[in-house]
């Protein structure tokens, strides 16, 4: 299962990846049992992962969780540095912009890792605001500057799209990694946070 997931999610594409953790969703042993555990009732779960937006970036994590899982950020692989025909200033930046994609797909990891939602928002605002070109970033996710700025804000809840779209225009890419057997799932406290928050 982490390896079809991680097929999906290497694809950097919304459809594939809803697509694969419905699949996930209807394999386990109890859709009923993964819906309590995610904090959602099991029509929203049915519908999350189908729609064309795709779910809430609360859902997915709740879900994944459910499933076993954590995501995590890393660089995409094939947008790999390749130093061949390149100027010496041309590598050096390269690799510099290389750095820089690692030491933030850490920070995002170990954010993703934890159950707090608005830690992890956090991280993400803090990802944009450290961006150079924020106009250039917003550019390659096809949202304006100002939903990216919104989407990233508390209260507000981004869709797990514009996350996915975000990490894309920085070269990252989420992935998904089991989680240990002794970690529970969500703490009780956070299901009722995260119904009162607004959606973006």
């Amino acid at each position: 299962l982490e390896k079809s997931l991680n097929s999906a999610f290497a694809t950097n594409d919304l459809h594939r990846i809803c697509g694969a953790i419905d699949d996930a969703v209807l394999d386990s042993p109890s859709i009923i049992g993964v819906a309590q555990d995610a904090g959602i009732d099991r029509t929203t779960l049915y519908r999350a992962f189908r729609c064309e937006k795709g779910p809430a970036l609360n859902t997915m994590i709740n879900v994944l969780r459910a499933l076993g899982f954590h995501l995590i950020v890393q660089t995409n692989r094939q947008r790999a540095i390749n130093p061949k025909n390149r100027r010496p200033r041309d590598v050096r930046a390269l690799y510099k912009r290389g750095a820089d994609a690692k030491a933030t797909a850490r920070l995002l990891t170990v954010a993703f890792k934890g159950r707090e939602l608005h830690l992890i928002v956090e991280a993400l605002a803090e990802t944009l605001y450290a961006q150079e070109n924020i106009a250039e970033v917003a550019r390659k996710t096809i949202r304006p500057r100002e939903t990216l700025y919104r989407s990233f804000t508390a209260p507000r809840i981004p869709r797990f799209s514009t996350v996915l779209s975000f990490l894309d225009a920085l070269e990252l890419q989420f992935a998904v990694k089991k989680r240990p057997s002794g970690d529970k799932s969500i703490r009780p406290g956070l299901r009722s946070r995260f119904r009162s928050q607004r959606m973006n």
